[in-house]
């Protein structure tokens, strides 16, 4: 009996960190040249509420392509280069994905309980009347349909149109046909989706390979854990159910020749890289030019599942917008410094838009190479380039920690 054993690729944690940025587009000899270009390689970009800086979307996409403009991405959506849907959260994907969340939208479509689905079930003529409508009127807002009288429920206290165009969304009838000042605009999905994407669902085993490699993709390197926070519980149960089952899996890819693996000292997971990518890896050269600070929003891919920056970077973060003011540690809405390849410290900061100021209510310095003349160097041409981006002409130093520092930061700027 021969028995097959498959090579595992020793990496340090260095070559890690430079190899999963390059892969995101953050630090790279490569960079994107557009906004599909962001997509193709991250594949989900986050949409947040948050606007105290400029939204996740346009952050995301703005340090991977420095040519961007605030808003942009919407083109995108509105041309059927990208679509909007459920990922780990509401993100936007390009548009050729659409297949696999065609899949998750008749998953939901099969469920009973759960938002939206338990609304939409328990209120099926409300459903089809908000259907109707939207078959009759072409792009609709929720501002569009019903009263501002009409009955409110639910956790946004939304009225029930919004619930059922939401349900209807969620379960694939409908999609965002473009957007406006945020506000989404509904359409049939058949008069939405491109004649040249099938408007079919892949089956549950193209629907399991897929959401696995795509993960493995996009983030460049991933552990079972990444896997299953990047596809989101209901996937995750759907397709594996189980830690197990899903270790297995991605051991049955590896057997497959699609995935390959990878160790690294210190770190007890096992990490997967798409096997077209071992040979890559293999010569993968650290960069030795830092190149631009840039200032991560806490829903890029790079940071927004806690478990990576924490094993491969033994950074910790936590987005504290939803902790009650007492008890946060850094602030509101803190941004992550990427420098080089590490985590250099938080920035915690808001845009006064009527003024064109960028206020830095507060930043964290946590590398003692910040006393290091290029370093405070590419602070502040990079800090410049991000209020550029705000459109801001004016920025102001807040507290620095740790304090001896406030004077150099502040001089900056003086």
């Amino acid at each position: 009996m021969v028995i097959w054993i498959i090579p595992m690729f020793e990496i340090s944690i260095e070559e890690a960190r430079d190899y999963i940025l390059d892969a995101q587009g953050l630090r790279t000899t490569n960079p994107c040249k557009s906004v599909i270009d962001v997509a193709r390689r991250i594949h989900n970009i986050q949409i947040d509420t948050i606007s105290v800086l400029s939204r996740s979307h346009n952050i995301t996409t703005f340090n991977r392509y420095d040519k961007y403009e605030d808003g942009q991405i919407w083109n995108e959506l509105k041309k059927g280069n990208l679509f909007e849907f459920w990922s780990h959260s509401i993100c936007l994907m390009p548009i050729e994905t659409y297949p696999y969340y065609k899949w998750i939208a008749n998953s939901y479509a099969k469920r009973t309980k759960g938002w939206p689905v338990e609304w939409g079930v328990k209120n099926p003529q409300i459903v089809e009347e908000v259907y109707n409508h939207v078959k009759k009127n072409g792009p609709t807002a929720s501002r569009d349909i019903g009263s501002s009288g009409s009955k409110r429920e639910g956790w946004w206290d939304w009225k029930v149109e919004k619930h059922a165009l939401e349900y209807l969304f969620t379960t694939g009838r409908l999609m965002i046909a473009f957007r406006e000042k945020f506000q989404k605009y509904y359409d049939l999905t058949e008069r939405v989706l491109p004649s040249s994407i099938p408007n079919e669902s892949l089956s549950d085993q193209e629907a399991a390979e897929f959401a696995a490699v795509i993960c493995v993709k996009s983030l460049g390197l991933a552990s079972w854990q990444d896997v299953k926070l990047y596809t989101g519980t209901m996937v995750y149960r759907d397709l594996w159910g189980s830690t197990k089952k899903l270790q297995l899996y991605l051991e049955s890819l590896v057997d497959a020749g699609k995935l390959g693996k990878v160790s690294i000292p210190g770190v007890q997971e096992t990490y997967y890289i798409l096997k077209s990518r071992v040979n890559k890896l293999q010569n993968f050269r650290l960069i030795s030019e830092p190149g631009p600070m840039k200032f991560i929003c806490p829903f890029d891919n790079v940071i927004r599942e806690r478990h990576l920056p924490s094993k491969l970077w033994s950074f910790d973060y936590k987005i504290e917008a939803y902790t009650p003011p007492p008890e946060r540690r850094y602030g509101y809405f803190v941004l992550p410094i990427l420098y080089g390849n590490k985590f250099v410290g938080r920035l915690d900061a808001k845009v006064h838009r009527e003024k064109s100021i960028f206020e830095v209510k507060a930043l964290f310095l946590e590398s003692e190479n910040w006393s290091e003349d290029d370093v405070l160097s590419a602070f502040r041409i990079g800090l410049n380039k991000f209020a550029q981006f705000h459109g801001c002409e004016e920025i102001i130093i807040g507290t620095v920690t740790p304090k001896k520092m406030t004077h150099r930061v502040r001089s900056l700027y003086n």
